[in-house]
């Protein structure tokens, strides 16, 4: 999301402070999660030199705790995987947190190999629902049509609203 003008930069700033900043992503991972739906919620650590994140678990420096929910929304066969699509609602934005919050459940993102995933295509993983206060209309969500073509077509999107 960008401003335009510094009011508006003023009112997103002051949004993501607040947290009144939701963030939805749709992911295609490998496998399925135990539960349909679900929170996760894990302690992270970043490690920069690395540019990589892992679940750990005890709190020390430069670990900060991850939270996210996730409902499964449909499941296909793609390339021989069993796939999963799932809507992740983030409760906090770390450092390629769903990516490793999925990996370390045995779940990896498609595509992601980073992170333990398989396939081609790019990783699996669409920014799909932003909500937010827009300054001036005052309207509130901003969507983001999936990309076409790959393993983004082989699910029911229809069930995602």
């Amino acid at each position: 999301v960008f401003a335009k003008h510094q009011r508006s930069a003023a009112a997103l700033s002051k949004a993501v402070a607040e947290r009144t900043l939701d963030k939805e992503y749709l992911a295609v991972i490998i496998g399925a999660p135990e539960e349909s739906e679900g929170i996760y919620k894990d302690l992270l650590f970043k490690d920069s030199s690395k540019n990589r994140s892992f679940v750990v678990q005890r709190k020390r420096a430069g670990v900060r705790e991850a939270s996210l929910e996730y409902k499964v929304i449909d499941r296909a066969e793609f390339d021989g995987e069993q796939l999963t699509l799932v809507l992740i609602k983030l409760h906090t934005g770390r450092t390629h947190q769903i990516r490793v919050q999925f990996s370390s459940r045995k779940t990896p993102l498609f595509g992601d190999k980073k992170y333990g995933g398989r396939g081609n295509g790019g990783i699996g993983l669409w920014s799909y629902r932003l909500t937010l206060t827009h300054p001036s209309s005052g309207k509130r969500e901003v969507y983001s049509k999936l990309p076409s073509g790959g393993v983004w077509e082989c699910f029911d999107t229809s069930k995602i609203l």
